[in-house]
């Protein structure tokens, strides 16, 4: 954990100096602390609560078996996040390089 009150933050960047990520590169899209809301987890969970309490809402007639609601938003999850990645990497092998800020 780091002691934010032994921390010198600077107000103007030295000439030179380069920039470096908040948290180590093995936990990308899994960040904790103070960087959570980085996290694509938050996201997920949010919407596989909100879907499962849809689906499993009693003023509805059609809801499915619980285990059977579990493994299809399993599978679905799963698809979801292959065809996003599959977007993603037409996409990154299409658009023109520029740095980002």
């Amino acid at each position: 954990m780091v002691n934010w009150s032994k921390i010198k933050f600077v107000k103007e960047i030295p000439q030179g100096a380069v920039l470096i990520h908040m948290y180590e590169f093995r936990d990308v899209l899994r960040p904790r602390g103070h960087m959570e809301k980085e996290s694509i987890g938050v996201y997920m969970l949010d919407k596989l609560l909100s879907t499962y309490k849809s689906w499993t809402n009693p003023k509805y007639g059609d809801n499915p078996d619980e285990a059977i609601l579990l493994k299809l938003l399993q599978i679905n999850m799963k698809e979801e996040m292959d065809g996003a990645f599959r977007e993603f990497i037409r996409q990154i092998n299409t658009t023109p390089k520029k740095d980002s800020d």
